[in-house]
């Protein structure tokens, strides 16, 4: 039995910092340093968190046969005694990933994650085999062909080519369940925007890849493609009863780049939650043209309480640049207004900092966040990701150098029209002009004591 550490490091920050957001690369929720700010840093980072997907189903494709202990700690005593570390990377935790592998110059380890695809020369030491695009799909295929012994891995570390034989397309039906069972009892697993009760929110993914335009700046199509594949309804819906039994949970974050893109799969799915009255909760991400009034219908039936939209911004010049699709403004307001009274919440999210944003532009969107009838807005900064199209437009006028700031929260580039401190400034004036009225307090707090009480009449009943 060979025995591996996932050593999963970040670096030490007062805010919520995710690997498995921003497809892959991570996001840092910084949201400024104002008072009301902090106070939201405090309340995301102790509320919200789940590791990777990915490195979590490699932990369950290991543990088949082999020992696999999950740390982020790099002085965990089980580290000198693995015969294997496997390092995650993102783009959020670059500089203490690479501190880290330095200190592991007697250990042969494995580099997973997409980031470290797109900067391999940064992460393949002498000691480091960089493992390609979806490192589960590699894991799986040796596993599969019984490649998983000492002899074949460290022979792997020598031909560091040889990797690419396992490679071959692995249907998404075919992987195990995250090992969310063992992660869970030493860590957070959570997400309290749904409500305030405290049951473990297991993520699930039901498609990858993602076909939109905004492939110009996203990350996601790096990560997983711009062909949509699909795990079979019966094998989500398989999955989530086997939580529901193994961690006494019915809540749900579906970790997909956009939930309905494939709508009969998506109607399918709700129809087998609804005929086997699963009792679930979940949350989605998912684009406003996806959501009419059929769809809306369905998807509170099966449980969907939180939804995820992309707005980005309300000036059609911005978004042209950005080259990014959107539904126009009435549509926006029509359809988020009709999930909100179906008592679906919606978070609107906002770009700001976009290359053609000026003050005003960005004043505007914030005045129009509040326009939109959502009960939850985020604003995130415009990041040109290494890796994306949109990065060569932008390299030459990168300004800040250390990549752990790459983190969707600041601007990293030298801006036409805004300073890093209008920027600083304009994020945590959104924050505060969105929730800090006292409609949108009250509008949260009956959100947050309906949920609690509907929870409390579950377990009663």
């Amino acid at each position: 039995m060979i025995k591996f550490v996932i050593l999963d490091v970040y670096p030490a920050k007062k805010h919520r910092l995710i690997k498995d957001t921003a497809g892959g690369y991570g996001t840092g929720n910084d949201f400024g340093n104002t008072l009301f700010s902090k106070l939201l840093n405090v309340y995301v980072e102790g509320n919200i968190g789940m590791p990777s997907i990915e490195v979590m189903i490699i932990s369950s494709i290991l543990k088949k046969n082999h020992e696999v202990h999950y740390t982020r700690n790099l002085n965990d005593e089980n580290i000198s005694t693995c015969d294997y570390v496997i390092l995650p990377s993102s783009i959020i935790a670059h500089e203490t990933e690479l501190h880290t592998l330095s200190k592991l110059e007697n250990k042969k380890v494995f580099i997973t994650g997409i980031f470290a695809t797109i900067m391999k020369e940064k992460y393949l030491k002498k000691n480091s085999l960089v493992v390609k695009n979806e490192s589960d799909t590699f894991f799986y295929n040796l596993n599969k062909n019984d490649k998983i012994n000492k002899e074949f891995l460290d022979n792997l570390f020598l031909n560091k080519d040889s990797i690419d034989d396992f490679y071959t397309p692995v249907s998404l039906d075919d992987f195990p369940y995250p090992d969310w069972g063992d992660y869970s009892k030493k860590y957070p697993l959570r997400n309290n925007f749904f409500s305030l009760n405290q049951k473990i929110a297991i993520p699930l993914l039901g498609t990858r890849g993602c076909p939109y335009s905004c492939f110009f700046y996203c990350t996601y199509p790096l990560q997983q493609g711009r062909k949509v594949r699909a795990r079979s309804v019966e094998n989500i819906i398989n999955e989530i009863k086997y939580w529901q039994k193994e961690l006494g949970t019915n809540k749900f974050v579906f970790r997909d780049p956009v939930f309905s893109i494939n709508r009969k799969h998506t109607i399918e799915f709700c129809n087998e939650v609804i005929k086997q009255k699963l009792n679930i909760t979940f949350m989605v991400e998912t684009h406003l043209n996806n959501l009419d009034d059929e769809m809306i219908k369905l998807l509170k039936a099966a449980g969907l309480r939180l939804v995820y939209v992309g707005v980005e911004s309300s000036n059609h010049v911005v978004l042209k640049d950005m080259k990014r699709f959107t539904v126009e403004h009435d549509k926006q307001y029509k359809v988020i207004k009709k999930c909100e009274d179906a008592g679906i919440k919606v978070k609107t999210m906002f770009i700001i900092g976009n290359p053609e944003d000026t003050k005003e532009t960005i004043i505007q969107s914030i005045e129009y966040s509040k326009y939109l009838p959502s009960l939850y807005s985020q604003f995130s900064v415009f990041t040109p990701y290494p890796g994306t199209p949109v990065y060569n437009d932008y390299k030459d006028l990168i300004s800040d150098k250390k990549l752990e700031n790459f983190n969707q929260y600041n601007l990293v580039f030298k801006h036409k029209n805004l300073s890093k401190k209008n920027i600083n400034d304009l994020k945590s004036l959104a924050y505060f002009k969105f929730y800090f009225n006292f409609k949108k307090v009250i509008e949260v707090l009956k959100y947050f004591i309906k949920s609690k009480y509907e929870k409390a009449d579950q377990r009663l009943g």
